[in-house]
């Protein structure tokens, strides 16, 4: 941060780092420490989070993610095939509209779109839980498959329902 006023320059934000130690000792206080806080490295005596490195390095929100992105993704693909598959002999037997076919396949196309919304909101929490578990290196290899399995499973689902309506038609 420099003045605007340039006959009293003030020193810059690497000027003033440079003049920190490099490695401060354990038990000295944070400089930049909000009032009245610990911060991360300095763990106040009555602070809960006395074992904070076991707790933040836990690989089980990438794991989580990822289980979550392949029930999303495996059950995307179920409704897809289900859909697939009937949609032609449903439309070959009733007819050309939906409001054509009987009641019990219009609830189970209902049924398996709603599946799908549900499995998209479950791919996009899977990718954002991913990211979260690379960026902060809870999970980063769990959370890296979370977020391509999450990535390529709309595609794969679709790409199923397209080439299984067309060879059951």
């Amino acid at each position: 941060m420099t003045s605007t006023d340039f006959t009293y320059p003030q020193p810059t934000d690497d000027e003033l780092a440079s003049q920190q130690p490099r490695h401060p000792a354990p038990d000295a206080p944070l400089i930049y420490s909000s009032p009245g806080g610990a911060g991360p490295h300095c763990a106040a005596p009555h602070s809960p989070r006395t074992n904070s490195a076991d707790a933040t390095n836990s690989p089980a929100l990438g794991r989580t993610a990822m289980v979550l992105s392949i029930v999303a993704g495996v059950l995307s693909v179920v409704a897809s095939v289900i859909l697939g598959a009937t949609v032609g002999p449903s439309e070959a037997a009733s007819g050309y509209y939906f409001t054509d076919t009987p009641d019990w396949y219009q609830s189970l196309a209902a049924a398996l779109v709603g599946l799908q919304a549900l499995c998209t909101g479950l791919g996009v929490t899977a990718i954002i839980l991913g990211i979260v578990a690379a960026v902060t290196a809870r999970g980063r290899t769990f959370g890296i498959i979370a977020i391509s399995a999450a990535v390529v499973a709309p595609f794969v689902s679709f790409g199923t329902f397209i080439a299984l309506s067309f060879a059951f038609a």
